[in-house]
């Protein structure tokens, strides 16, 4: 058992430089990350290769962290906890040693964000992850498509269901395939993990030992909110307005009278907070990889633990341990073996704003109102199964996760398929609400453009108050002041520029009655600008020469390159520009540079193609079509595609690959194969440029190649850092194009629209 303690020190800033200036001895093996957060505390955590003591340097600026705290013991897991917080409150911190100085942190993405005191009616995000500890490339590619989703609206916290490391949870596993795959959201998102059954089979619930209980430091005394459960097993926390339940469905026995059951009617029973949120891996409904009629663990959960929850007004179940994603109808007091719908779903809709409308509930935590079942078993291992539980509104059998928005009576979760797609949404109200559908983040407004505002109504509100902020809620401005509740209204986007705009619907008659945007949206106050228009002018080799990598850098030398206007290649007879045709190379290299006088906010790209094609921005790889095979020279494309095939993407800002000034646009396109007869390309990119103060905003080509400044890569702890990419891009691990570090990527179809 751990023995956790903290000792606070005040120092000077001149005594904290002094601790930090010795080079480190230890080293980390695991990164740091959060625990235990509450409204006034927080526990960091870090592992290091050998012993040496523990201090944290913290403050509410990266540059001013003048407050410390120090465990003078010697270990190699360390825990230090940091007290007496102001809540709801961003604090920045750096780990190390006295002797050793600093290993981690000390910069802006090293923070945790105090949570706020238990009842805030604030806005609150949540990933929801299970069954992902693989370390392949799908875990990161899920990853990846949650960060693209979320943008800079990340989520406060990291709800993991279990099987967060496979195959049996061993020290090594847990370091490469949990803390390993997501060290840029834990060392500033903390996580609240449940136990899986293959990190059980290394770990002991009963005594509390193993990797599992080794790596997590979980609140068994109540500290963050709930009754004290006396164990990590099992345990509850307060977030805002709502309570999060935490049960062992895999080591701890859940039979009637048994110490987890006892704990867990006496927790329900003394929360007050307006949503109960329940969460452990063995779900009590799924038809994906386990079947959740016949196998023990599932079944136990459903007759032993769903009574409890729903008689205590339970708002939301996830589950994972079944590798499929399943989201239920409202239902409630399906508790029999096997399970039928009949009599138990509360309502029959699709939960959809936009659809059959959100989930209604009455005010307040009341028995058996209906409760919504997800299985989020899919977040990075293989998955199976056929689906069709009579419970179950939606099933997807492919890689993805989940994010949960709460404000205030309203509550929403998204399923974020590994690709980007987002392929299932619901919705659920308690009481009178409003549901705002659109914008909810993440589009992309210019001014002047005609934008229908939609949102859904629960109960009686005749007319509404529209509102827009342009820096993130601080201030508002009225869009109108009262108009009939239609549930849609056409807004003029006005002249301002942000990527932080956020819209409010709420009552005309009570302000109280609101929804507002789940995340940022941005508006140009200038347009998307074509910089590159289809027929521009490329520079191209077709030689067939081996140009490893170094041709995406800008500093490469293309002066000796051939070139013309679109489109290349040869073959078809439509080409401006014909290529040498004999003898067929597997790959054809395009560059072009572009100028750009501001910070890119928005940026598309549609590129014709014969066959496969890859794009990359400064370095950075953007897009990419049939190069399943590799990106090396001698790869041919994975396959043949249409004759003159044509696709768009948006393309991600997160990292932004655009630099102001000199940009370089690279692209190869592949030939299927030797006997290929004809080869394709034309690109055309748009972009939106924010406006500077002293006016501009604008974009331009330049018709060269080579010579343009480079942005840099993002930073090694960022989303973007080398190797985290989970996206089919380059060859093996041995190949140049495996040691690219290419960034985060998030393709996203015009042809694909959000549900809603």
């Amino acid at each position: 058992m751990r023995r956790l303690s903290s000792v606070l020190l005040a120092a000077p800033a001149a005594a904290l430089l002094a601790i930090a200036a010795p080079a480190s001895a230890e080293q980390l093996v695991r990164k740091p990350y959060i625990q235990t957060l509450t409204p006034t505390s927080a526990i960091l955590v870090w592992t290091t290769d050998s012993g040496a003591n523990s201090v944290v340097h913290y403050g509410t600026s990266p540059q001013s962290l003048t407050q410390v705290a120090e465990l003078a013991s010697s270990v190699t897991q360390h825990e230090v906890k940091l007290s007496n917080l102001q809540p709801g409150t961003r604090y920045y911190y750096d780990v190390g040693s006295a002797g050793g100085g600093v290993l981690a942190g000390g910069d802006a993405s090293h923070y945790f964000e105090t949570a706020p005191p238990p009842g805030t009616k604030k806005k609150i995000r949540a990933w929801v992850v299970g069954d992902s500890g693989t370390g392949s490339s799908r875990q990161a590619a899920v990853r990846d498509a949650m960060l693209a989703y979320a943008g800079a609206y990340r989520p406060h916290l990291f709800l993991h269901m279990g099987d967060i490391a496979y195959t049996s949870g061993t020290t090594q596993e847990f370091t490469d395939k949990f803390f390993g795959m997501y060290p840029a959201i834990l060392e500033n998102t903390v996580v609240w993990p449940t136990l899986g059954n293959h990190e059980g089979q290394s770990s002991d619930s009963q005594t509390q030992t193993g990797t599992y209980y080794t790596a997590y430091v979980l609140p068994k005394a109540g500290e963050a909110g709930g009754m004290p459960s006396g164990t990590e097993a099992y345990y509850s926390f307060d977030y805002g307005n709502v309570h999060f339940v935490v049960l062992d469905s895999h080591d701890t026995s859940s039979k009637p009278g048994s110490p987890e059951l006892v704990w867990l009617q006496s927790d329900l029973a003394a929360t007050n907070q307006d949503w109960i949120i329940a969460y452990w891996h063995h779900p009590p409904y799924t038809k994906g990889s386990h079947n959740s009629d016949t196998e023990a663990q599932l079944v136990t959960m459903r007759e032993n633990v769903l009574p409890i929850l729903e008689a205590a007004g339970v708002d939301l179940v996830l589950g994972g341990h079944s590798h499929i994603y399943e989201r239920s109808f409202l239902v409630d007091g399906a508790y029999n073996t096997p399970t039928t719908a009949s009599g138990h779903i509360k309502d029959s809709g699709d939960g959809k704003p936009l659809g059959n409308g959100p989930y209604k509930k009455m005010a307040g935590n009341n028995s058996h109102d209906g409760a919504v079942y997800v299985v989020a078993g899919h977040g990075g291992t293989g998955v199976s199964g056929n689906g069709g539980h009579p419970l179950m509104y939606f099933t997807e059998v492919d890689n993805g996760s989940c994010i949960l928005d709460i404000q205030g009576n309203r509550l929403g979760l998204v399923n974020i398929r590994w690709d980007g797609a987002i392929t299932d949404r619901f919705a659920m109200v308690k009481g009178t609400g409003l549901v705002l559908a659109a914008p909810d983040g993440g589009e992309k407004l210019t001014k002047d453009q005609s934008f229908d505002i939609k949102w859904a109504t629960v109960g009686t509100i005749p007319d509404v108050k529209l509102e827009y902020s342009a820096d993130d809620g601080q201030s508002w401005k009225t869009i109108i002041a009262s108009t009939p509740n239609t549930g849609t209204y056409t807004w003029t986007v006005p002249a301002v520029d942000t990527a932080t705009a956020i819209v409010r619907v709420s009552s005309a008659a009570n302000a109280a009655v609101q929804d507002e945007s789940n995340a940022g949206f941005a508006i140009a106050a200038s347009g998307p600008v074509k910089v590159i228009p289809f027929g521009d002018v490329w520079k191209y080799d077709g030689a067939g020469v081996d140009h490893g990598i170094t041709w995406l850098e800008p500093s490469f030398d293309d002066s000796a390159w051939a070139s013309g206007p679109a489109q290349l290649g040869y073959g078809d007879g439509d080409e401006a520009t014909a290529m040498n045709d004999s003898p067929v190379h597997p790959s054809y290299y395009f560059r072009k540079v572009i100028a750009l006088d501001g910070p890119v906010i928005g940026a598309n790209l549609e590129v014709l193609h014969d066959d496969g094609v890859a794009v990359w921005i400064n370095g950075t790889q953007v897009f990419s079509k049939y190069m399943d095979d590799g990106l090396g020279h001698n790869a041919f494309a994975s396959q043949g595609s249409q004759d003159n095939e044509l696709d768009a993407a948006a393309i991600s800002l997160a990292p932004n690959p655009f630099v102001e000034g000199k940009n370089v646009v690279a692209v190869m396109v592949k030939q299927s194969g030797a006997a290929s007869s004809d080869l394709s390309f034309d690109l055309e990119l748009e972009v939106t440029v924010k406006s500077t103060a002293s006016g501009g905003g604008g974009a331009g080509g330049t018709g060269g190649a080579g010579g343009a400044g480079h942005g840099g890569a993002p930073g090694a702890s960022g989303p973007g850092a080398a190797g985290s990419c989970g996206c089919r891009m380059a060859g093996g691990a041995g190949s140049p194009l495996a040691l690219l570090g290419l960034g985060v990527l998030a393709l996203v179809s015009r042809r694909r629209s959000r549900i809603r």
